[in-house]
């Protein structure tokens, strides 16, 4: 009976065999063409065995024509048929294989589908048959994993550097930090934009020694925490939720405005890369991955490697449910020989493109910055084909002539599309002669393949950055630039105007790196204070007055506040601390106000909940307060060529204030009206106007009360140097 069944299961394997090569003859058939995307590429090798199959026609699918489990056959050359599952992805365009078990090492692949499924207009989709090839032997990703970011640092061990910047001041010593928080310096604070800097910084001579940070423009921590991090970007998504690398788990967490962790996000079958991920408001992400493959360098290079392993990249979309969607290898469309100079092709372990940043373009398509072959790519999103390829003096597939930049770029870092429909991006420079570094913006024509530098800022003496570092444009037009590891001095971050004047400048201490900085506004939702403004009117000299405010907890435990903090000693806390925020439930706190002379006192009131020495959660409330014989004076916050932009008055407000400003010359003038996280909520002024003095005012009796920001842009009708300014008002009901 045995000797039977063994029989008839041969049997069963032979005819396999002979379905595999009787469908392999003529495997890619003409019907792929009527296909948007199809992955793995028809006919491409050395794919995963934990590869799925991807297939898109392009248009939204009718989900009741899906036979999930019959509509497709995939038959490898050594596993045969294999089951599995047919997924629509939640934007219903996109099919989805997934196999029940892995492919095996070195066979190859049929995907056969023979039609059924139709779309939603009732078309069905087109028979199609297609091949791939397994790849013959898998390096263990996670025992190289280092060699990476090795070639990001490009050095290693201990290293000093000067610090000669003449404007610092002395670094913000807090008695309530932990020891081994990284020492700050303020060298610059001059009227920075809104919102709060990020930071992830990590000293280079203590491993497991990091901290995600948020800081005030003093330098203060709003929120910290001890993280063994690698050193990534830490920073606000598109869709409001705060995104880090975890190193214990290999993946990015994700943390809502409570600081709770909500999400997790790595590659499929593929390590994940640190470097970047964007989670967009439909419930997709977009991440990097990486893998190694092995590769006989010597039939490539002469002396080359007979089995040298290659460090691959990969981009992956996944939808809501964490399915891929898209998938896209730099082995399908990048050759290991298109590195720059200095990548060593003869060594066993190669990174020859070391992909750092991903963008969606506004189109809906993607750019790719690789660092070692000095070229920003863009990609096709609905196809993967490569729509063109930008690179600097030293790339060896540039398309585009560059225009007003003979210096062009090297080894660059984080590739934006910004609102104007420029691009940025920070240019390291290791490949360019001099040395240095910059934050750059050019305007490209996609048509004609030109790319024109419009902005650039470089520290003057200049610097150079070996590795890591970023370029931010925000809403008021300044670009926040981190300065990665900065081998010139002790900068890690700027924040520049458009005409070059430095408006913030943040030092680290030696030895201490940060990948990137970013300014986002930001507000913590674990416990909030109602109101979120105190205003004291009136208060004579030497007397006090008191306001009570409620501070409420959001959360589902405890919140143990460790603490208040600020500067203005006119202002004092009431409260005995620490005491216990029961969960939902609020508590009274008295603040007092005792002016000691005339005039106006602003502060801002950290309210805190420390644990231990890891972390740190604070709320900030915003303190305002004058005497009964107080004017507000009506000041110039900024002044450049006689332009003026006046404090609106009255200030505090309710509901109407006036804003006044002045112009030496006809210009284009826009005045706008920002919420306290960067929304546009107003535009009052937009049109052409003479040289004299304005006023406009606002009546905000539809918002609520809280910080407002006003934004003005002159654009001189000589065409010299733009005027920009921001200012704070305060609208008190």
């Amino acid at each position: 009976m045995s000797n039977s069944k063994d029989f008839r299961h041969l049997l069963a394997k032979l005819a396999m065999i002979f379905i595999f090569f009787s469908n392999f003859s003529n495997p890619q058939n003409s019907n792929l063409e009527k296909y948007q995307y199809i992955f793995p590429i028809p006919g491409s090798i050395q794919l995963l065995p934990e590869d799925n199959i991807i297939i898109s026609q392009g248009e939204i699918l009718d989900e009741s024509s899906l036979d999930r489990f019959n509509q497709i056959e995939v038959i490898g050359s050594r596993s045969f048929k294999h089951n599995g599952e047919l997924i629509l992805s939640t934007d219903l365009k996109t099919l989805i294989f997934d196999p029940a078990v892995p492919f095996t090492l070195g066979e190859e692949v049929i995907v056969e589908y023979n039609g059924g499924i139709k779309t939603l207009k009732g078309d069905e989709l087109l028979p199609i048959e297609f091949s791939f090839k397994v790849s013959e032997k898998i390096v263990d990703y996670d025992s190289q994993f280092l060699l990476e970011e090795i070639n990001d640092i490009g050095i290693s061990g201990n290293y000093k550097i000067s610090n000669d910047l003449s404007k610092s001041e002395e670094p913000v010593k807090i008695s309530d930090l932990p020891e081994d928080f990284p020492h700050i310096t303020i060298n610059v604070s001059d009227n920075p934009a809104p919102g709060y800097i990020f930071l992830n910084p990590k000293d280079e001579n203590v491993f497991a020694v990091g901290y995600l940070m948020i800081l005030d423009n003093s330098g203060v921590p709003i929120y910290y925490l001890k993280t063994s991090s690698r050193k990534s970007p830490f920073q606000v998504q598109h869709n409001g939720l705060l995104t880090f690398w975890n190193n214990d788990a290999n993946k990015f967490l994700a943390m809502d405005s409570s600081y709770n962790v909500v999400g997790s996000f790595s590659c499929i079958n593929f390590g994940t890369d640190f470097h970047d991920i964007h989670l967009f408001p439909n419930g997709h992400s977009l991440l990097l991955g990486v893998y190694w493959r092995t590769v006989r360098m010597d039939t490539i290079v002469a002396g080359g490697d007979s089995a040298a392993q290659v460090l691959e990249f990969i981009i992956q979309e996944q939808d809501t449910d964490k399915n891929v969607i898209f998938k896209w290898r730099t082995q399908d469309h990048f050759q290991i020989t298109d590195a720059t100079e200095g990548i060593n092709l003869l060594a066993h372990s190669i990174d020859p493109f070391h992909c750092n940043a991903i963008e969606l373009d506004n189109d809906g398509n993607l750019l790719l910055s690789s660092r070692h072959l000095d070229e920003i790519t863009k990609i096709d999103r609905q196809t993967g084909n490569i729509i063109w390829r930008w690179g600097g003096i030293k790339s060896k597939n540039n398309e585009f002539q560059f225009i007003n930049d003979p210096r062009t770029f090297s080894h660059q870092h984080d590739i934006r599309r910004i609102s104007n429909g420029n691009v940025t991006l920070f240019d390291n420079g290791n490949l360019l002669t001099p040395q240095y570094s910059r934050s750059l913006e050019y305007k490209l024509n996609e048509t004609d393949k030109t790319a024109e530098l419009v902005w650039e800022f470089y520290n003057v003496p200049k610097t150079f950055s070996q590795g890591m570092g970023g370029t931010q444009r925000l809403p008021n037009n300044n670009t926040v630039i981190g300065w990665g590891r900065n081998l010139t001095d002790l900068r890690a971050m700027s924040e520049v105007r458009i005409d070059g004047t430095i408006a913030f400048e943040l030092s680290l201490s030696n030895s201490v790196l940060n990948y990137k900085a970013f300014r986002f506004p930001w507000k913590t939702n674990l416990f909030v204070t109602d109101p979120d403004l105190i205003f004291f009117e009136s208060v004579p000299v030497g007397d006090s007055t008191t306001i009570v405010f409620n501070l409420i907890s959001n959360s589902s435990g405890d919140i143990n506040i460790t603490g208040f903090f600020n500067r203005e000693e006119s202002y004092t806390v009431e409260h005995t601390v620490p005491f216990i925020l029961s969960p939902y439930r609020s508590e009274s706190i008295k603040i007092k106000f005792k002016p000691i002379a005339n005039g106006c006192y602003k502060d801002t009131l950290h309210i805190r909940s420390d644990t231990d020495t890891t972390s740190r959660i604070a709320q900030l409330m915003i303190l305002v307060g004058q005497t009964d014989t107080t004017v507000l004076s009506v000041t110039a916050e900024y002044i450049t060529n006689e332009f003026v932009l006046e404090q609106n008055y009255p200030n505090p407000f309710n509901p109407s204030t006036t804003i006044r400003y002045s112009m030496p010359i006809q210009s284009r003038v826009k005045l706008i009206i920002y919420n306290s996280i960067g929304e546009n909520i107003a535009e009052l002024i937009n049109s052409n106007q003479s040289a004299g003095s304005y006023e406009v005012s606002w009546d905000a009796g539809n918002v609520a009360s809280g910080i407002y920001f006003y934004s003005i842009r002159a654009i001189p009708v000589n065409g010299k140097e733009i005027f920009q300014s921001v200012s704070k008002m305060i609208l008190l009901k």
